[in-house]
């Protein structure tokens, strides 16, 4: 499958999301660079959105293992890693279908205990992901992102 063009649409990139893969166990290690995606409105908000709920200097995620994760910040000259997540495979919110899920869990802070990221694989080294928020009038929206495989 190749990668989805950065100014498609909400709708496309969830079309392109039903269409992918389950991610692999192997691709559950190491660290992937993310990348906004989507219209414009979203790629620019999408680092600013980052540093109001918390994670300003956002790179990625990196899997400890197959079933934890954690977020990738930038702090000057180095990174730290931040909001430590659980990843787990389970049915897509979005259409059933087998996702990876990335869950901050209820002690999470807040806005991130309502929110779940959902991988799947467009190939070896990049997985798309949709950010599903949990809360009235965000709970069907999706955001979606890029991880790239450094």
């Amino acid at each position: 499958m190749s990668k989805p063009n950065l100014n498609v649409s909400i709708a496309g990139l969830t079309d392109i999301f039903q269409k992918a893969a389950l991610p692999s166990t192997f691709q559950r290690s190491g660290f992937w660079r993310a990348r906004f995606i989507g219209p414009w409105w979203l790629r620019i908000s999408g680092m600013p959105s980052c540093y109001v709920s918390g994670l300003w200097g956002w790179q990625g995620k990196k899997f400890l293992t197959a079933d934890s994760a954690t977020n990738v910040l930038a702090r000057g000259d180095a990174t730290i890693d931040a909001l430590s997540m659980q990843a787990r495979e389970c049915p897509s919110a979005l259409d059933g279908k087998p996702v990876v899920a990335l869950t901050y869990g209820a002690s999470g802070p807040v806005p991130w205990r309502w929110v779940t990221d959902e991988l799947r694989a467009l190939d070896d080294r990049t997985l798309l992901g949709m950010t599903r928020i949990n809360l009235p009038l965000l709970r069907h929206m999706v955001f979606p992102f890029l991880l790239e495989r450094e």
